[in-house]
């Protein structure tokens, strides 16, 4: 986690959180959505994801990779936050199976907002299977 945290949010440094994963492969975003298939919690990628390319086309690495996970104050209770902690510490001991992502449509504006990512490779579905072997499935 950055510290200290602020009043409305914490961020997770993607860039040591899955140090395996190259900013080439939108560190941050690849977070958020691990994130998201492991706890059903949305986080905000603040990354090179948010950055436009250059005038060549390159893309432009952000200076910080991270998740933002909003706290709305007067909306969660202690179980909500002790759950967020739970499944960020089980992925974290799960992050080496994380792998990048790539935009499959990308707009020439607004990428961040409008574009479309896939993984590099199938990793998503080998962390399902990893998460249902520990926890079990809702079925």
């Amino acid at each position: 986690m950055v510290t200290p945290a602020g009043g409305l949010a914490c961020h997770v440094d993607a860039m040591r959180f899955i140090d395996h994963v190259p900013q080439s492969e939108y560190t941050a975003g690849a977070l958020a959505a691990a994130v998201y298939i492991t706890s059903g919690i949305r986080g905000m990628e603040r990354g090179s994801v948010s950055m436009d390319r250059d005038e060549e086309g390159r893309d432009v690495p952000s200076d910080l990779e991270l998740v933002r996970l909003a706290v709305p104050r007067r909306v969660f209770t202690m179980s909500h936050y002790q759950y967020a902690a739970d499944r960020l510490q089980w992925l974290y001991k799960h992050r080496r199976m994380i792998g990048g992502l790539e935009f499959c449509e990308e707009p020439p504006v607004l990428r961040f907002f409008a574009g479309r990512m896939k993984p590099k490779v199938d990793w998503g579905a080998h962390l399902v299977e990893a998460f249902e072997n520990d926890f079990g499935t809702a079925c």
